[in-house]
């Protein structure tokens, strides 16, 4: 198993966590968000800046395998240590940064905007993003419950989605919403599948933390 690999699968196991138990382990849900969010910011640093570094200047001695489970790790744990020390702040701040990824990103899929209609929607989904956190922590009780069953439902949907479609049941599982994604054939039925189990995670997050609740 790879870095990549890795990470996901402890990004779905902590998806998991944040969603159904969140409002009882508040600090180790920054800490999961914080990791996950060094973890997608590694990726991206690593496709943008380090491909290619592979043999020149202090990388001479090492792959390209090597150079980005360096750097992703680094993320990882740099995320990490920001949410268990910071986590009275971090929180509303993960979540404004991933909630404006995934507005932009869904804007750039779902109504196919232009640039600048999707920055500003980014930017209003930072800044949703930023008041649920800062609600979950300040108010806690409902608020906690439903920032939690959003975060970790997204966090779970994602890496659950990586591994469910490379098997035999994804095209059945993405069946009844892949028509919204046929613009994107190569990643219509990972699309699917992510938001189907984003809406039943969320839902039952919502429903587990109620019952297990101990605020």
């Amino acid at each position: 198993m790879d870095i990549e690999s890795f990470f996901m699968a402890v990004i779905l196991i902590g998806g998991l966590a944040v969603g159904f138990f969140g409002i009882n382990i508040y600090r180790y849900v920054v800490m999961i968000m914080s990791g996950a969010g060094g973890f997608f910011l590694g990726r991206i640093a690593c496709e943008q800046f380090f491909t290619g570094l592979a043999g020149e200047g202090v990388f001479r001695e090492s792959n390209a395998g090597a150079i980005d489970s360096f750097v992703i790790a680094v993320c990882v744990i740099v995320g990490v240590a920001l949410g268990f020390f910071c986590y009275n702040f971090m929180g509303p701040i993960v979540a404004a940064i991933g909630n404006g990824f995934l507005v932009y990103k869904a804007a750039s899929v779902v109504i196919h905007s232009d640039t600048v209609t999707r920055m500003v929607l980014a930017f209003i989904g930072v800044i949703i993003g930023a008041v649920l956190g800062a609600a979950a922590v300040k108010m806690s009780g409902w608020a906690m419950i439903i920032f939690c069953a959003l975060a970790g439902a997204r966090l779970a949907s994602y890496t659950g989605a990586y591994y469910l479609n490379n098997t035999s049941l994804a095209g059945t599982l993405a069946k009844p919403v892949i028509g919204m994604f046929q613009e994107f054939p190569l990643d219509a039925a990972r699309m699917a599948i992510s938001l189907e189990l984003f809406v039943v995670l969320a839902i039952l997050g919502t429903v587990v933390q109620a019952i297990v609740r101990d605020d």
